[in-house]
């Protein structure tokens, strides 16, 4: 059995890095294993390196095609009653080399110290703002501006679309916001308050720069102590007595499973996947391992618990013409705002509203402008579970949107606000119309790239653009029979429509979450170690206590940049 002293699980967002920063010490032997296809830095397809979000649509290659979730509250009902009563919903989770930074919209936002700050408060030691700010420098390459709050030198440039830039759809929201008291500023990394600011992006003249790109190159590519291998599942983590001492991998096209030996096994695979792989492992909640057959190793209640994510809504936007974004710009997301609901119990900057100039890369899609708004500080808790005991079988996921009351209560504030803004002068100058819309299987649909869908979705711009009355008949269709008037009055229309259109933003996060060991539902110590057994840990998305205001990819990063210190000092 091919021996190494650390196996990496999973070479997405956090994956990637573990494995640059382990293997720059030449001693060190590191193995890491991705589930999907490798992206070498000369060999990634265009559709990942240019798009905008979702490249190769629920393509079976770079996605967990299987995966399903539940979106809405569920309560205290069992998993089989959910599954009874509840539609399921695909959940695109990536399955490729750099994972979520492959396939996301590349917004490179790291929250707000309060963020972090409250982590540390909860038992997360070590990870305060201040503690965390050098491990966000470390990773960043800011290609706009310098200063204390800014790396130069890091693995991952990120660059931002300023408004000389922006389409008139961007500009005529921003001005919008300025209105409602929203200042724009340049830097959101320098300026924590309340305002109207351009998305940072991992994305550089429109090229992706994923972990894979970025942490991955061809220089450490060739170091003798790294090998990567890629198109492999991890069936099981192996285990001598309490301590884990290797993986067990399925079988390949063309061979049979293999065995690999490592002093430390460090998961990597995500928030659903890494609290699925520790309870197959028996490492979990007990009455439930018991429930699938599975020996209890280390009872931990809180693995699979505590899932998170961001809910938001969307208001399209029927743009005119001259409020297009140029055709050229393939990453619509241009502009977006933090701002304070002011309900108890939630910190300021605890809501987010965000613009793309444009829906998707289909014709209709260039002249549709969308509007996405929610608490960026999400309250509501979900859960991860197993359905089985086999490795293949995807989990249980549910992830109760909103269940929390305040979490609804501020989305219902939420849209009016986004409402009254979409409404002003200076918008309406800009548009056709807006309009409630849902993100329906059928335009999930449209979505993918297929002749026949190119045919449809040029045939439907160009009546859109044909006639008003046409307008009116296609902009109907896509709302629904939702009703934004009523919705700024009354609250059951507006619940209605959040709850058949509410979605999660594809920001798992906090299944298997750090903390002090005296807090019963903690799962990993402050470096990532797993409670009650030895030689493994975690370093993804899952660590989050709670989740940040900001989409987590960066974040993602930071952990495991810190994290990775963490292993090379305790070596």
């Amino acid at each position: 059995m091919e021996q190494f002293d650390y196996i990496i699980v999973g070479g997405g967002s956090s994956g990637c890095v573990l494995a640059s920063r382990l293997s720059e010490d030449p001693h060190t032997r590191v193995l890491l294993i991705e589930a999907g296809p490798d992206t070498p830095p000369y060999d990634v397809p265009e559709s990942i390196y240019a798009e905008g979000y979702l490249p190769d649509y629920f393509n079976e290659i770079r996605y967990w095609t299987d995966l399903t979730v539940y979106r809405d509250p569920t309560g205290n009902k069992a998993p089989s009653q959910v599954e009874a009563e509840l539609a399921a919903h695909r959940y695109e989770q990536a399955r490729v080399m750099g994972g979520g930074s492959s396939v996301n919209g590349q917004v490179a936002l790291r929250g707000i110290p309060s963020d972090y700050n409250g982590w540390a408060a909860a038992g997360a030691e070590g990870w305060s703002y201040v503690e965390c700010l050098p491990y966000f420098r470390r990773l960043e390459r800011d290609m706009d501006f310098t200063g204390p709050e800014h790396g130069q030198d890091g693995p991952i440039a990120i660059q931002r679309t300023l408004p000389e830039d922006w389409a008139g759809f961007a500009l005529a929201f921003r001005e919008a916001m300025g209105e409602k008291g929203l200042v724009y500023a340049d830097d959101c990394h320098a300026v924590h308050r309340d305002g109207c600011f351009p998305f940072p992006k991992n994305n550089v003249y429109g090229r992706r720069i994923s972990t894979a790109v970025g942490y991955l190159s061809s220089v450490v590519r060739r170091r003798p102590n790294l090998k990567i291998i890629s198109d492999t599942l991890v069936d099981a983590i192996l285990f001598e007595g309490n301590a884990a001492c290797g993986v067990e991998t399925a079988p390949r096209a063309g061979s049979g499973s293999a065995r690999y030996g490592g002093g430390e096994v460090v998961l990597c695979a995500g928030a659903l996947h890494s609290p699925a792989m520790l309870m197959r492992a028996g490492v979990g909640p007990g009455e439930h391992l018991r429930e699938m057959g599975i020996a209890v190793r280390s009872d931990l209640p809180g693995v699979g618990q505590n899932l998170q994510d961001h809910p938001l809504i969307g208001l399209g936007v029927h743009l005119k013409p001259e409020a297009r974004l140029n055709s050229k710009m393939l990453n619509s997301f241009l502009v977006y705002g933090r701002f304070t609901s002011g309900f108890d119990g939630c910190p300021s900057g605890d809501m987010k509203i965000s613009l793309g100039n444009r829906f998707d890369q289909t014709p209709i899609g260039h002249q549709i402008g969308v509007v996405r708004v929610g608490p960026d500080k999400a309250l509501s808790r979900g859960e991860v579970r197993l359905k089985s005991s086999r490795s293949r079988q995807e989990p249980y996921v549910s992830f109760n949107l909103l269940s929390d009351p305040r979490d609804l209560e501020r989305m219902k504030f939420g849209v009016r606000f986004a409402i009254g803004l979409l409404q002003s002068p200076v918008i309406a100058a800009a548009s056709y119309s807006v309009f409630a819309g849902a993100y329906t299987d059928w335009i999930r649909r449209l979505s993918s790239k297929t002749v026949l869908n190119r045919i449809i979705t040029k045939t439907g711009a160009l009546a859109l653009d044909s006639h008003t009355i046409v307008r009116r008949l296609i902009i109907g269709m896509a709302a629904s029979g939702y009703d934004i008037e009523r919705m700024k009055t009354d609250d059951r229309e507006l619940e209605r429509f959040i709850g058949d259109t509410v979605l999660g933003n594809w920001h798992a996060c906090g299944t298997v979450s750090m903390g002090s060991r005296i807090n019963r539902m903690a799962c990993v110590d402050p470096e990532g170690r797993v409670y009650g057994v030895d030689g493994l840990r975690v370093a993804d998305a899952s660590v989050m206590p709670s989740i940040p205001c900001a989409n987590i990819n960066l974040t993602t990063i930071m952990i495991a940049e810190k994290l990775s210190d963490a292993i090379v000092k305790a070596a």
